[in-house]
């Protein structure tokens, strides 16, 4: 299967995936849940779609899966709190998201770098490794924290304890993991001599 026919293939997962979003704004609506409507739902949404606004502004395409798997994170976020499939399946199904969300972010900001590389701002393969589990590490305590913090506002219970904290720092490390050898596969289909920012080509 080519390129071309994958990329198809994402963008009607895509339309998929938003077709889902919409469905959940309705719920949210029905169960009077207006607070993750407008904070949570609606940002998610935009964001889900940001990606293809940039390839197109940009005249860049992302490797096949980035915007996917972006757009997937969101929706498990947003289906886990307006479906309480966070406490209905817990804790299994707060674990996948945390395996999805640390997955989306570690391509996403490789996504940043290899924007930058496309640019002209070259930057060595070891110190955009680094810089991106430094920074997913860095990102997914930050959330931990807001865990705390939604559980106050909102009272809720994300959060559940350090065993808790202690299985979604687990899933982040999958997460990243699953993310590396998904930059190792489109590593191999840069041609020798080309910069990372080749990746937006493909």
């Amino acid at each position: 299967m080519n390129l071309l026919v994958i990329r198809r293939i994402e963008y009607a997962i895509l339309g998929l995936f938003s077709l889902c979003f919409i469905y959940y704004a309705f719920q949210a609506l029905i169960i009077g849940d207006t607070f993750r409507f407008i904070y949570v739902l609606i940002p998610s949404l935009a964001l889900s779609l940001l990606p293809v606004v940039f390839e197109y502004a940009m005249k860049v395409r992302f490797p096949p899966g980035f915007k996917s798997l972006f757009s997937l994170a969101l929706l498990v976020h947003v289906a886990g709190g307006i479906s309480r499939f966070y406490w209905k399946f817990a804790p299994f199904y707060d674990k996948i998201a945390h395996v999805c969300s640390a997955l989306a972010l570690f391509l996403l900001i490789i996504s940043v770098f290899a924007v930058l590389d496309y640019e002209g701002t070259t930057i060595r393969w070891q110190t955009v490794l680094v810089s991106t589990i430094v920074l997913v590490t860095i990102l997914m305590i930050a959330w931990e924290i807001s865990e705390y913090v939604i559980d106050m506002i909102a009272t809720t219970s994300y959060n559940n304890g350090i065993v808790d904290s202690i299985g979604d720092v687990i899933a982040n490390i999958i997460g990243i993991i699953i993310g590396f050898f998904i930059i190792r596969y489109y590593r191999t289909l840069i041609p020798a001599g080309k910069t990372m920012g080749y990746i937006l080509t493909l």
